[in-house]
């Protein structure tokens, strides 16, 4: 903890701005979010030993109710990992009386993840583990369960449909968690509710199975597409308008056409022409699968229309862990042998090292349900990220005896609705004695500061922009976060200068490396925010080299030798340690097998990870831009372009084992680099 500062140790550093400023861009930037209420932090905490979850609770709700703090299901073994997602009021983190005699004593790293709906100011209560939903409804499950966590889930689109022995249809989609807070169930018929509070485990947003036990009341998804059918035909718009999905009332929706790459009944070989020896510019067969995924139950978790909105992925670590919690929540432990999950969402941040908190944090479910008896072997398969043309990597490494400093410019657009943060990250081993200054367009300097603790009081302004002070994160890492305020004015809010930002680093000992990252703030799909992205410019290699470098094109890239700003270790800040059975997908462009010009490279900035572990289509010519999917109704698609759809391609590899020998197989570390071990052929 730098001298002066008095947050703990354990606060990561959005923890840290959110306190600082009296969580005022959340009340700007979250709609559900309203500070005059008690409201509960959602937080993601690496225990300092595995099985203190239960006494932290105890010892914080000793002290009073209102530090009671809610821990969630178990991430894994309860008395095995040291994972754990919990709740908690703002005085629990605000309090400086716990802040350092209870986080730091039993809490390594504590991450923000959003703060959740406002709520009552009652104690808080405890949840069981991890409902058993496998035992409910008229199916069994399979052996084979696939999970997702997307935006957009179209259950009664016919390429998720199946025909029951008695005729009558059935969606594939075994259940559904849409964690928008504040979410109702609907009645079409009284005493009938559509979706049900998840009020035993997870405690917020709704599910829908596909049936209930006869004895409950509660419609399931098969009913209510009965309910919106005629003789031959369901009301797929009917269907989903009346149940409030949103992000099923546009044609297109990012979940759809991941969801039908990864169980549709169409493979992707099949959406594009035939492989070698056959011609790629053939038509393509559209002939169904007869894969296991083609045929699988499936489970589907809806991110919220707040979390969707905020591109950086900072709100990630909760909402994956407990939404694959809830995935393995339909498992049966005798008949379900593996579970398949594919995430194509991922931030561009973090140490880039494999230590990210939702990183270990999802190696400790994969270790705990590893197929040994009673429990389902799990594979995760993740998105490598489509930041390489992003310009949002820097990389100084220092090669002279005295200490060094470099600078670059951060270019902020004007009129961004949205707050900018970038890191820098240094091995903590080299770190001491360097210093972090960030100057704004008009020569405003802003130097490392500690946030204010006790924060900003209701209405102050915030300050334009800002460095934190270097904070030690995980082990071997030191980190400093910077931010610049929305450069667009609001009522109540003036705007900060939109420009060119200088970050200069300075005190760089010799042969230390120096790594930044801009967190993305361009829109997901389907989301208007009005938030552009910020991104890192290199001004003395655009006045000195530029020019030439733009007539040398190699192997469809364009030179960038000699620049601090970085194509490669742009991945997907959630997917760069090396796992068993947690798998990473690049992309690569069919008509030439070479890397997608968006995807992702390593290597990680430590550890063993180079690369992504393969690549698959994502492109099929640099005219034909995307893959062909299904979109929300039946009988539509749409090319969607980004390593998003290469992740669920691979995850319908892992379903049906083993997974075929790549082709192109790279031989210089530049293309493992960019490739892993080469050019997977669409399942």
């Amino acid at each position: 903890m730098a001298e002066g500062d008095s947050y703990p140790k354990c606060f990561d550093p959005y923890l840290r701005y959110a306190i600082s400023t009296n969580f005022k861009n959340f009340v700007k930037n979250f709609e559900f979010f309203d500070e005059e209420k008690d409201f509960r932090l959602f937080l993601l905490v690496e225990l300092k030993q595995a099985g203190l979850a239960r006494a932290f609770e105890e010892k914080m709700g000793a002290l009073s109710p209102e530090f009671g703090v809610e821990i969630g299901p178990d991430v894994g073994d309860l008395g095995k990992t040291r994972y754990a997602t919990m709740r908690c009021r703002r005085r629990t983190v605000l309090d400086s009386s716990v802040q350092h005699s209870i986080w730091d004593k039993y809490v390594s790293r504590v991450e923000l993840s959003l703060p959740l709906k406002p709520s009552s100011p009652e104690t808080l209560i405890k949840k069981a583990a991890t409902v058993d939903r496998y035992n409910e409804g008229k199916d069994p499950p399979g052996s084979l369960l696939i999970g997702l966590l997307d935006d957009g889930c179209p259950f009664a689109a016919a390429q998720f449909l199946k025909t029951l022995a008695n005729g009558e249809l059935s969606t594939r989609v075994r259940g559904i968690w849409d964690q928008n807070h504040g979410k109702l169930p609907v009645e079409i018929i009284a005493g009938r509710p559509f979706g049900q509070e998840l009020t035993a485990d997870f405690g917020y947003g709704l599910e829908y199975r596909r049936d209930f036990a006869a004895s409950t009341p509660k419609m399931g998804l098969d009913e209510w597409i009965k309910l919106h059918s005629t003789t031959g035909s369901i009301d797929e718009d009917g269907c989903y308008a009346d149940a409030g999905f949103k992000s099923l009332m546009r044609s297109e929706s990012h979940g759809a056409h991941v969801m039908d790459v990864f169980v549709g009944r169409i493979p992707t070989s099949s959406r594009v022409g035939p492989s070698p020896p056959g011609d790629r510019r053939d038509p393509p067969s559209w002939k169904p699968g007869i894969d296991p995924a083609s045929s699988a139950d499936v489970v589907f978790v809806q991110f919220s229309d707040d979390c969707i909105r905020d591109a950086t992925g900072v709100w990630l670590k909760d909402y994956v862990v407990q939404g694959i919690q809830y995935i393995l929540s339909f498992a049966d432990p005798i008949n379900t042998k593996k579970v398949v999950i594919n995430l194509s969402y991922g931030p561009t941040t973090g140490p880039h090292d494999g230590t990210a908190a939702l990183e270990a944090a999802l190696s400790a479910l994969v270790t705990e349900f590893n197929g040994a008896p009673g429990k389902p072997k799990l594979e995760i398969v993740l998105a490598a990220g489509n930041a390489y043309l992003s310009e949002g990597h820097v990389v100084f490494t220092s090669d002279s005896e005295e200490p060094e400093h470099v600078e670059w410019t951060w270019r902020l657009p004007p009129d961004n609705t949205a707050l900018c943060f970038a890191e820098v990250w240094m091995d903590d081993a080299d770190a001491d004695g360097v210093t972090v200054t960030l100057t704004s367009p008009s020569g405003v300097i802003f130097t490392p500061t500690p946030p204010p603790n006790p924060p900003l009081p209701p209405g102050a302004p915030l300050p334009p922009a800002g460095v934190d002070v270097p904070i030690v994160w995980g082990t071997t890492d030191t980190m400093w976060r910077l931010q610049v305020e929305p450069t667009i004015a609001a009522p109540g809010v003036v705007a900060a200068e939109h420009g060119d930002y200088t970050i200069k680093v300075d005190g760089i000992p010799e042969n230390a490396e120096v790594h930044a990252y801009v967190a993305r703030s361009d829109p997901n799909m389907g989301v208007r925010t009005g938030a552009k992205r910020s991104y890192f410019v290199d001004p003395n290699w655009e006045q000195t080299r530029s020019a030439g470098a733009s007539c040398t094109r190699i192997d469809g890239e364009f030179d960038k030798t000699g620049s601090l700003v970085h194509r490669d270790g742009t991945l997907n800040g959630i997917a760069t340690a090396k796992k068993q059975r947690v798998h990473v997908a690049g992309g690569y462009i069919l008509s030439n097998g070479r890397k997608s010009t968006y995807s992702s490279e390593g290597p990680a900035r430590h550890g063993p990870r180079v690369g992504p572990d393969v690549v698959l289509p994502c492109d099929e010519s640099y005219a034909l831009a995307g893959i062909r999917a299904g979109g929300n109704r039946s009988g539509a698609v749409f090319r969607l372009t980004g390593t998003s759809t290469a992740a669920p391609q691979l995850a319908r590899h892992v379903t049906n084992p083993p997974i075929p020998s790549p082709n192109d197989i790279p031989t210089t570390l530049e293309e493992i680099r960019k490739r892993g071990g080469g050019d997977l052929e669409p399942p």
